[in-house]
């Protein structure tokens, strides 16, 4: 993998009313070019971090609100979501199914690598820096697992369908329905080494107190 750089945005949605839950973050991934002596951006990832939790105490619909971002996002919540709150069933590897629950969504609407750099794991180290650049913990971070095609129109082959799949799957996302995929973001790295760290680093109990207490 090239030495990489990375600059990540984020930035409250530009409407009023979303702006307290809804955060839009860009990501990208730069090397040097030799060749023009100058900054190349070689990958790029765009999303949104929503905090449905705050949400819903507010008393705003979950389903509505996801609606007033996307069309991807709509059908992602039918595709995942039941009742109002952010939980869904989890297929587990016995076949069974588990309601997993989580307070906020990372939904990354896209990733893109130059074509040039494909293959060299940019787009995990991209993935990778979600983590520690957008507040993930105790969300799910989900995606829609479907290739663009170059030419508008054009199906994708199914050979690059399950690519894509496949590189998701190793980067710990489960399918929940339809080309739809999702992981714990407290399987992160970053989130990981902060739990870790925090079972470690109890927090201190208040001392005993001394002396006699009369009721």
């Amino acid at each position: 993998m090239p030495d990489l750089e990375f600059e990540f945005s984020l930035r409250p949605d530009s409407d009023s009313e979303l702006a307290p839950y809804v955060v839009k973050f860009t990501g990208k991934s730069i090397v040097w070019d030799e060749s023009t002596g100058s900054d190349r951006v070689v990958g790029e990832i765009h999303g949104h971090k929503l905090d449905l939790a705050a949400a819903i105490v507010d008393g705003v619909d979950q389903t509505l609100l996801l609606d007033s971002i996307c069309p991807e996002l709509s059908e992602f919540s039918r595709t995942a979501f039941g009742d109002n709150g952010c939980h869904y069933l989890q297929k587990m590897t016995d076949g069974s199914l588990k309601k997993q629950e989580c307070s906020g969504l990372v939904y990354i609407n896209e990733i893109t690598v130059d074509p040039a750099y494909r293959g060299q794991h940019i787009g995990s180290a991209l993935m990778g820096k979600i983590g520690q650049m957008v507040d993930v913990e105790d969300s799910i971070i989900a995606l829609k697992a479907f290739p663009l095609s170059p030419e508008y129109g054009k199906r994708v082959p199914e050979a690059d369908v399950e690519r894509v799949k496949r590189f998701y799957e190793r980067l710990g996302f489960t399918h929940i329905g339809g080309e739809f995929m999702v992981k714990q973001a407290n399987l992160c790295d970053t989130i990981k080494k902060r739990l870790a760290w925090r079972k470690d680093h109890p927090a201190a109990l208040p001392p005993p107190l001394s002396g006699k207490i009369y009721v």
